[in-house]
């Protein structure tokens, strides 16, 4: 039995293969549609919500989990774990760290539920949660683990490209006029994260140019690096994710290579068409965790 266990909310985009095989305990965002409410990747999948953004022009939600929600799964961890490590989607972008620590003081377990803010979404906060997951079983301890696991969030990147800037848009992300002028001038969008937020990081004038952008960035930052660990998160988008794989993983010493599906969390956000590049370094200690 490993000492701690890891806690991730459905935001993060950890595979499910990886969520079985480390132990992963996922709670879910919740997904809202035609005043129906969803939970994330349990009772909606990625592919409904994209297709019938796609087909339908419809709208989605969100919302996150409940305290009770974290007190449910806190409760019943605790009586098989010594500690816990809840690792979620940055504060600034979501209230899930909110109401991880509203259970965190109902249960009075400050000492043994340790709550980590990865400044980050989708597979940057993923890649977290595996790193404090591989971990747990090579029995590192909790207290160990947690200066690499602050190493990988102040090294994530993310680069990413969407089609259109209308979903972020009527969620209330970026001003209309922005969408309007992007709708006018055929041009996409390129995204990045920073300090917990996202935010544009540039336009381009072709889906082909933006792709190329993202790509070479990644490359750029992150040639000269011994070890990295990349991911590639796409909604609807999957042959192109596995050509800009191909291309990173030629140019870069990948250790991890993960392509997934982004959450409808974030792509209900962003609509079909996102392609995001999330990538970190490793060091040493790192490195005998990922191999």
């Amino acid at each position: 039995m490993e000492e701690y266990a890891v806690v991730v909310d459905s935001a993060s985009d950890v595979p499910k293969e990886y969520v079985t095989k480390y132990n992963i305990h996922v709670v879910p965002i919740y997904i809202h549609y035609n005043n129906n409410e969803y939970k994330d990747g349990v009772d909606i999948t990625s592919e409904q919500v994209y297709t019938l953004q796609k087909e339908k022009k419809a709208i989605f939600t969100s919302s996150s989990p409940s305290p009770g929600d974290f007190v449910n799964m806190y409760e019943r961890l605790l009586k098989d774990y010594d500690r816990i490590i809840s690792i979620h989607i940055s504060s600034k972008l979501s209230a899930v760290i909110k109401s991880a620590k509203i259970a965190r003081d109902f249960l009075k377990a400050n000492k043994r539920i340790e709550i980590f803010d990865s400044l980050s979404g989708t597979m940057g906060t993923g890649f977290i949660a595996i790193a404090a997951a591989k971990a747990a079983r090579k029995k590192y301890s909790l207290d160990k683990v947690l200066p690499l696991l602050e190493f990988l969030r102040e090294n994530t990147r993310l680069y990413g490209t969407i089609n259109t800037l209308k979903y972020l848009t009527r969620s209330g992300r970026v001003p209309a006029l922005a969408s309007i002028i992007s709708a006018i001038l055929k041009i996409k969008p390129l995204l990045r994260i920073r300090d917990g937020l996202v935010e544009m990081g540039g336009i381009a004038v072709t889906r082909g140019g933006s792709i190329r952008e993202i790509v070479g960035r990644t490359i750029k930052s992150f040639k000269k690096e011994k070890w990295v660990i990349v991911s590639i998160i796409h909604t609807l988008c999957l042959e192109e994710a596995k050509k800009i794989m191909k291309r990173l993983q030629s140019s870069l010493n990948c250790v991890e290579s993960i392509i997934t599906e982004c959450t409808p969390v974030v792509g209900a956000h962003t609509g079909p068409g996102l392609i995001g590049i999330i990538i970190s370094k490793l060091n040493n200690e790192l490195l005998e965790i990922f191999v």
